[in-house]
C-alpha cells in the first residue's frame, strides 16, 4: 500500500506524516505481522524524536523487534521505557529508532539505541549506538545519508549499516 502523505505546519516547522502498511519480521522466528504506523520524515538536519508511544503502531513494532532484549530486561526485573522515532532517509528508505531505558540498558554515556531499515518486506537492524539525540545530515556514503548522535558523533553508512 502506498504511503499517503499528510502535511502539518506549526509556526517553526512542517513535519510530514506517512502511513502505511509494511510487514515486519523480528529476529526470533515468528509470522509476518502487518503494520500501520506513521512516519515522520526528515530533512537536512531535522531531529529524529524518540518518544514514548504506548499502544501504537510504531511502539508494537518496536517491541517486537527488540523482543530479546525486552525479555532478558524483564529477566532482570527490569521493564524498560520504550522510546521510538521514525525517520525518512530518502523516497525509499524509512528507519525505526528504538531506545530502551533502564538501568540495564543505560549508564553513564546513555541508553543503547538501534535502528532498523525496512527493506523488502523486513526490518533489518542496521545501526546499535548510545545516544537519544539524532539528526539526518545532509551528507552521504554509499547511497545513504549520514546520521548525527548527540551532535558529536557523526555515523556513516558501509553499505550494510552505520559505523562511526
Amino acid at each position: 500500500m502506498k504511503p499517503i502523505i499528510h502535511t502539518a505546519s506549526s509556526g517553526l516547522a512542517a513535519i510530514i506524516v506517512l502511513t502505511g502498511m509494511v510487514a515486519a519480521k523480528p529476529s526470533t522466528p515468528e509470522p509476518c505481522v502487518q503494520h500501520s504506523f506513521p512516519v515522520l520524515s526528515t530533512t537536512d538536519g531535522a531531529p529524529v524524536e524518540l518518544t514514548a508511544r504506548p499502544g501504537s503502531e510504531a511502539d508494537r513494532l518496536a517491541r517486537q523487534l527488540m523482543a530479546r532484549e525486552l525479555e532478558r530486561a524483564r529477566a532482570h526485573g527490569e521493564d524498560p521505557l520504550v522510546l521510538v522515532g521514525m525517520g525518512r532517509l530518502n523516497d525509499a528508505d524509512e528507519l525505526l529508532f528504538v531506545q530502551l531505558q533502564s538501568p540495564g540498558e543505560c549508564g553513564s554515556a546513555g541508553c543503547d539505541s538501534v535502528s532498523f531499515r525496512y527493506t523488502g518486506d523486513r526490518w533489518i537492524r542496521i545501526m546499535d549506538t548510545v545516544g537519544a539525540r539524532f539528526r539526518i545530515a545532509a551528507s552521504h556514503h554509499r547511497g545513504m545519508p549520514d546520521l548525527i548522535v548527540e551532535e558529536r558523533n557523526r555515523l556513516v553508512w558501509d553499505g550494510t549499516k552505520y559505523v562511526g
